[in-house]
C-alpha cells in the first residue's frame, strides 16, 4: 500500500515540487562548477554614499586615522543629502552618525585639514560650515603600498620566533 505524501503546511500555498531530482550543477567551467540557482542579479543595497574612489587605492585611508576617515565618509553622506560640496553640519549630527566622542571629532577634523581634505569655516557660537574639495589622490600598486609588520597571536609562536628566542 503506497501513503500518500504528507502536507505539514511548511510548504508555500498551490506550490508542487517536483518529485524528480532535478541536476543541481550545471557544466563545470573553468573556475569550477556553478549552482543552477547563482544567476547574476543586480545588488540592491539601497540608497548610498559617493566617497572618492581613491580614498583607499592611494594609501589615504591608511594614513588617517580610522576615526578620521570615518568622519570623512560621514561628511561625504552630508553632502550628498545636501546636493553641494559646500553643507553645514553640527558636530552633535556628527556625532550621533559616527558614534565618535566630541573630541575625537574635533581631532579628526584637524587632520582632515592637515591633509587637505576639507576646508572649514565657522562663525561664533555656529556649527561649521564644511567644504568638500575634489581631492587629487594617485592610485598606489598594491606591490608599492607600505605593509604592517604583524605580531604572531599564538603565545608560543611569539616565545619561538620573536626576539627573544629560547637558548638551545
Amino acid at each position: 500500500m503506497v501513503s500518500a505524501v504528507r502536507d505539514y503546511g511548511f510548504s508555500p500555498r498551490g506550490e508542487n515540487y517536483a518529485t524528480t531530482a532535478a541536476p543541481s550543477w550545471r557544466r563545470a567551467s573553468e573556475r569550477g562548477a556553478k549552482p543552477v540557482n547563482h544567476e547574476k542579479h543586480s545588488v540592491d543595497i539601497g540608497q548610498f554614499t559617493k566617497i572618492p574612489n581613491r580614498l583607499f587605492s592611494s594609501g589615504t585611508a591608511r594614513d588617517l586615522k580610522p576615526s578620521a576617515t570615518l568622519l570623512y565618509v560621514a561628511l561625504c553622506d552630508h553632502a550628498n543629502r545636501n546636493g553641494s560640496n559646500t553643507f553645514k553640519a553640527s558636530d552633535k549630527a556628527l556625532a550621533s552618525d559616527t558614534t565618535l566622542s566630541p573630541r575625537t571629532i574635533c581631532d579628526a577634523r584637524k587632520k582632515l585639514i592637515e591633509k587637505k581634505m576639507i576646508a572649514i569655516t565657522r562663525e561664533k557660537g555656529q556649527s561649521y560650515f564644511y567644504t568638500l574639495p575634489i581631492p587629487e589622490l594617485d592610485r598606489v600598486p598594491l606591490a608599492k603600498r607600505p605593509r604592517l609588520k604583524l605580531q604572531p597571536r599564538a603565545y608560543h609562536a611569539r616565545k619561538t620566533i620573536g626576539p627573544n628566542k629560547p637558548e638551545e
